[in-house]
């Protein structure tokens, strides 16, 4: 059975990415852990533990604020909710670390879910 496996990421949507970075390391006490320069994202972790990112990013496609749920393998878990006969919002597409797709719930709210196959199934930072 697919699971969730942790909150993979929070993305909040900035005018100045460099100034919001610089805000997040001196008032709350994040990390630089990577940046994307072409895709206009900067990833942060906690000091104490870098299981999950806070991504600040420029994109207005983007919903502000978003988040996911990292999964092994999102092509597989969608394939297994549809067979359950429950219903997907979006459909797996790439992203810059692997796949992303959103499932609804019953009540038609949003998971979005995440994963790393494009990393080797591991957090990747610069």
């Amino acid at each position: 059975m697919n699971e969730l496996l942790r909150i993979d990421s929070i993305m909040y949507k900035v005018t100045d990415l460099e100034k919001s970075a610089k805000f997040w390391q001196q008032n709350l006490g994040m990390r630089v852990a990577w940046r994307d320069i072409e895709a206009k994202m900067i990833g942060l972790v906690f000091r104490s533990s870098k299981d999950s990112e806070i991504v600040l990013h420029t994109d207005n496609s983007i919903p502000n604020y978003d988040f996911s749920f990292i999964v092994k393998n999102v092509d597989n878990f969608v394939e297994e909710y549809k067979n359950k006969g429950l219903e997907v919002k979006i459909e797996p597409t790439d992203v810059r670390c692997g796949r992303y797709a959103v499932l609804l719930d019953l009540d038609d709210n949003l998971i979005p879910i995440i994963d790393l196959t494009k990393f080797n199934n591991k957090p990747r930072y610069n």
